[in-house]
């Protein structure tokens, strides 16, 4: 029967003993297990807007506001215009007398007058100065009531039965009335030498 000698018996080593010991190895770690997890950032919210959408906002408000009250204004400072018209329209229809007709027409034509330019209009225009002062405010007339069928106005209201054109007559009144430019559009006018001289003379 063979004996094992003392020095040939192994004797098992604990396993805390065995990590300890020098020169063993090390167990094997995960490198990726050091990283921290990823936080995604919040999402972005869309209230409250950046400061650029407010100013946007206020841009469009202001734009509106001023397109709204120039549209107003616009309409209100030529609402003569219309009315204007309507009683022209009511004299061609009611005067059946050319002499009636003449008279009205001249009486609308300086109250629309006195509405478009206040106190810049001279009211004691009359004659030829004034056919020219109508002139001189609407290019589209082409002179037509200095030296057209707007003559009638100068001699026509004084004879019994005057004899011109009074359809044409009207469209030209008509033309005036929507087409002067008013104190509100105002360009240089030329005066003639008619309308220079009733002005001094005022």
């Amino acid at each position: 029967m063979t004996m094992n000698s003392p020095d040939t018996q192994s004797t098992p080593i604990p396993d805390s003993l065995a990590a300890a010991a020098p020169g063993s190895a090390m167990p094997a770690q995960d490198p990726l297990a050091q990283l921290k997890d990823i936080h995604l950032p919040a999402e972005v919210s869309y209230w409250p807007p950046a400061i650029g959408w407010w100013l946007l906002v206020i841009i469009i408000i202001a734009s509106l506001a001023a397109i709204i009250f120039f549209v107003r204004q616009k309409k209100s400072r030529n609402a003569y215009r219309a009315i204007a018209v309507a009683e022209l329209n009511r004299a061609q229809n009611n005067c059946k007398n050319n002499a009636d007709y003449l008279q009205a027409l001249s009486v609308i034509l300086r109250r629309t007058a006195i509405s478009a330019f206040g106190s810049g209009f001279n009211p004691s225009l009359k004659g030829q100065a004034w056919l020219e002062w109508l002139d001189a405010h609407c290019d589209k007339t082409q002179q037509q009531f200095s030296q057209g069928v707007g003559t009638a106005l100068l001699i026509g209201p004084y004879q019994k039965n005057p004899d011109f054109d009074r359809a044409a007559l009207h469209q030209l009144a008509i033309l005036w009335i929507k087409e002067h430019r008013n104190r509100w559009q105002r360009k240089p006018v030329k005066k003639s030498k008619s309308i220079s001289e009733a002005t001094s003379n005022a």
